[in-house]
């Protein structure tokens, strides 16, 4: 076999772990294995055992010619749900506020639109760091960061102190105003560092640049309370990456975009980063095909995660990012997820004899009925395999024998016979909820953008999302529907797809008032600025030398993880807001200095045309001026990448990669429904509905009149009715 070059990633999800390897040219494999929750490392390399078994070779063969190997981890988001493996942490902020972190800011945080509903009934989250290891010490920065109150350093060896003999194994620090003045943060790191050399500590200004002290200390804390156990996963899959002759380091996917090195990645970054992969691999497909917009979707075992990448928008970010049910300030690209998945339940509700779907889910264990691992609870891959949908015989090509008559059995006594179904019927009707609650997100999380669906091509991937693609998107009015080759493995592809990205961050805390404006059309007048003698001396201080000093660190860090500086990118980014608001927005810059009347206007310029992306001009308020609370430097540096193939289309005859035929269950009867193999269709390959397209990994479903077409990339393009 011709040795090339790879490129490998291995995206851990709820339900199963996947690995692709892409080669030089273009070409993929893939492969899956369950996901081990309780010994993450194991399903990465199961995953990866999977995927050199699909192409007859071992691993010892494929990974020295392995250019990357990258991995999307769910192991923080494990601990935060869990509770397990974490160290005992202490946290020692400004005396006075010691419980701001248990008080926290909204109990419904976290909680499913259900529990929200009844959020009276609901408890806090019990905190990661309980009242009895939180210290107040004397100090006070004040909101422009002057001191107020010197740091008493006797209150901070009486603190630290008292959390060693509490046995903490680990202690986190979070100021009030600290990212404004950052000095009595670290001074107290100091002297932790002094008194337990060896103890590990983290400081909230260099985690976060916000100055809401609550999202600030638990991103701090968080850093710190899944840290350790991450960093022992992240070694001990590198530790056996290198015995299997790998040589480079393991990139890790992180939820702002991008990916850092196993060695330097920030343990918070990590948290939901899963999903990311996906939405980089839409933005690789939106530039590949030249679309405007595009909109992913990713049905996975678990949940039902949706994206965007538009150019309309630019990227988005969540407002406030939730990381199990703290508010955390971390940046994390936007993604909306709900309990919908191939492993979601169902059941009839015991007082109001409701069919009720989601959003629990089965996960990987025990999973759904037909797995036959101990699983009771009706689950929608029950429900496809009862309609025929899926070949019990060919589920991961084999890999797994489904068991149908068990769940025939399970959906007759749990559902069908208390609603006096049948189970085809009974199953139907649950897959339908289950694609009208996705449908209902879709659409809501397109108009929410003030956006058309006619304006987006719909990206449709993960395990079960082909066989409920044309289901979800019916009626919406997608310009264009692509199910990529990949779909079942699309999160990891994606992740291969994306670039070494960091992050800095500082709060100058800039005000500039009194700009010109029109009370009309409520737009700056910038014509109007014809002097830098108009912009306070200290915001343009504060802005030019933040931008320096954090461009130094990134610099610095981007040499100090080895990276070749010759492809190092920077991007220079602020959050801003008019003032007198209280939601800021990212802001892209094209200038990083104000040293002229032409910069400060680019940069007004800048953040007026944002913000009417992002809110429209109705809300528009000049007259407050403009807040700048945070800058930040981004750098990027190239992954090695690979090539996608195009190649030429044939005819759209598609009668050679017909395998059979069998009955399907299609709006209340069963159709005689040719199955194909996708591997052996050909580019402009037209597959007429009804018809299942079955690939090793997924089963793409097309119901009758829709179609599908193999497009020269090797993806199909889905035409849907309705």
């Amino acid at each position: 076999m011709e040795k090339q070059r790879n490129v490998i990633f291995i995206d851990t999800g709820g339900t199963f772990s996947d690995a692709i390897m892409i080669r030089e040219d273009g070409k993929f494999i893939s492969g899956k294995a369950s996901t081990t929750p309780t010994n993450l490392a194991e399903g990465f390399f199961a995953s990866m055992e999977a995927l050199c078994q699909n192409m007859g070779s071992t691993t010892a063969e494929i990974l020295p010619s392995t250019a990357v190997i990258g991995y999307g981890t769910t192991q923080g988001t494990n601990i935060l749900v869990t509770r397990s493996g974490a160290p005992k942490i202490g946290f020692i902020t400004t005396r006075g506020v010691e419980d701001r972190t248990n008080i926290v800011r909204f109990k419904g945080t976290g909680l499913s639109r259900a529990e929200i509903m009844h959020v009276a009934t609901c408890d806090k989250p019990d905190p990661l760091v309980p009242r009895e290891m939180i210290r107040g010490v004397v100090e006070r920065i004040g909101s422009r960061g002057e001191v107020i109150i010197p740091l008493r350093e006797d209150s901070v060896r009486k603190a630290v102190q008292e959390l060693l003999d509490a046995g903490t194994e680990g202690i986190t620090i979070g100021l009030l105003w600290s990212p404004i003045n950052p000095s009595h943060e670290r001074r107290v790191r100091e002297i932790v560092q002094e008194m337990a050399p060896d103890l590990p500590v983290s400081i909230s200004s260099e985690i976060s640049s916000t100055f809401r002290e609550y999202p600030r200390f638990m991103s701090g804390i968080i850093d710190l309370y899944i840290g350790r156990p991450l960093k022992e996963l992240l070694a001990r899959i590198e530790g056996g990456l290198r015995e299997k002759g790998y040589q480079h380091a393991l990139l890790v996917l992180q939820a702002s975009g991008g990916v850092a090195h196993s060695k330097v990645v920030k343990p918070g970054t990590t948290l939901h980063s899963g999903p990311v992969g996906g939405l980089m691999g839409v933005e690789f497909y939106r530039n590949l095909y030249g679309f405007t917009n595009a909109i992913g979707c990713d049905m996975g075992g678990t949940s039902f995660d949706i994206c965007a990448a538009a150019s309309e928008f630019g990227e988005t970010y969540l407002r406030q990012p939730v990381a199990g049910r703290f508010e955390v300030a971390n940046p994390m690209r936007e993604i909306l997820t709900i309990g919908a998945g191939g492993g979601t339940k169902a059941y009839v509700d015991s007082v109001t004899g409701r069919l009720i779907v989601g959003p629990e889910s089965a996960g990987a264990t025990p999973g759904p009925i037909c797995y036959g691992r101990g699983g009771t609870e009706v689950t929608i891959t029950d429900c496809d395999l009862i309609m025929n949908r899926i070949d019990p015989d060919y589920f991961l090509g084999g890999a797994i024998k489904l068991d149908r008559p068990n769940a025939m059995k399970y959906m007759k006594e749990k559902i069908a016979a208390p609603l006096g179904m049948d189970e085809y019927e009974a199953a139907e009707a649950i897959c339908k909820i289950m694609d009208g609650k996705m449908q209902t997100a879709l659409k809501g999380f397109v108009t929410s953008k003030g956006m058309d669906p006619a304006k987006f091509a719909l990206i449709s991937y993960g395990g079960a999302g082909s066989a409920h693609c044309a289901g979800f998107s019916m009626g919406l009015g997608f310009a264009d529907i692509v199910i990529p080759s990949c779909a079942a493995v699309f999160s990891a592809f994606g992740a291969s797809t994306a670039d070494i990205r960091h992050m800095y961050e500082g709060a100058p805390f800039i005000i500039i008032p009194q700009i010109p404006h029109d009370p009309i059309s409520l737009r700056f007048k910038l014509n109007e600025i014809t002097s830098l003698d108009q912009i306070p001396p200290m915001a343009i201080e504060r802005f030019n030398q933040m931008f320096i000093d954090l461009e130094k660190l990134a610099l610095r860090d981007m040499t100090d993880e080895g990276v070749d500086m010759k492809g190092v990118k920077l991007f220079y980014e602020m959050k801003a807001r008019y003032g007198m608001q209280l939601w800021d927005i990212r802001v892209n810059l094209s200038v990083n200095q104000i040293k002229s009347v032409a910069d400060i206007k680019t940069i007004l310029r800048e953040f007026e045309e944002e913000y009417i992306k992002v809110y429209g001009e109705m809300v528009m308020l000049p007259r407050g001026g403009v807040e700048i609370m945070a800058l930040a430097v981004i750098t990027t540096a190239p992954t090695f990448k690979i090539n996608m193939q195009k190649f030429p289309l044939a005819g759209s005859d598609a009668s050679d990669a017909l395998k059979k035929s069998r009955d399907i269950y299609f709006n209340g009867k069963f159709v005689t429904t040719k199955i194909y193999d996708m591997h052996k269709l050909k580019p402009g390959n037209v597959v007429e509905g009804p018809a299942i397209i079955e690939v090793k990994d997924t089963t793409i479903v097309i119901p009758p009149n829709c179609k599908a077409k193999l497009d020269e990339y090797l993806n199909l393009r889905m035409h849907v009715e309705g």
